[in-house]
């Protein structure tokens, strides 16, 4: 009854910073939400937690974990209203933090394969050897999954 009550209320089930796919929002608003954000602060750097408009940060949050599935025009209006594709801001789970180690590792070497280099028993390789597995049983969520696609997964 009370779900019920919520849902005739149009109540929102997901926070407005969690955004999975950034394309099904409202593009041409959002940029000029993320446009007037850059007049304002002089960067397009927003946090995914923006109180301001947790919408727009969550939607830049997902553009970041998106680019390769954007496409060339939008990747291109993004980029000329100085669009930071890498935050400034560092996330502390540990996942983000061994997700980074992969993304720098894949910087230098082209590829994720990180046992073939490091050896199957460097905790990046055994960290990478869990996501594999975990992706095997469809247990990554679509966000850890965009991540991953960023590096050739």
């Amino acid at each position: 009854a009370r779900v019920d009550a919520l849902d005739l209320l149009c109540f929102s089930w997901v926070a407005p910073s969690d955004v999975d796919d950034p394309t099904r929002a409202d593009w041409a608003g959002m940029l000029a939400r993320l446009a007037a954000y850059r007049d304002e602060h002089g960067d397009c750097d927003v946090k995914k937690k923006y109180q301001r408009d947790p919408a727009l940060g969550g939607w830049v949050a997902a553009v970041r974990r998106c680019r390769s599935e954007l496409g060339a025009a939008r990747v291109a209006e993004l980029d000329q209203i100085g669009f930071v594709w890498q935050s400034s801001r560092s996330c502390g789970s540990a996942w983000m933090s061994s997700f980074r180690e992969l993304r720098a590792f894949h910087a230098v070497h082209g590829h994720s394969d990180v046992g073939a280099v490091l050896g199957d028993g460097h905790e990046l390789a055994r960290w990478s050897e869990a996501m594999r597995a975990a992706q095997a049983k469809e247990a990554l969520s679509p966000k850890r999954m965009a991540h991953l696609r960023e590096v050739g997964w």
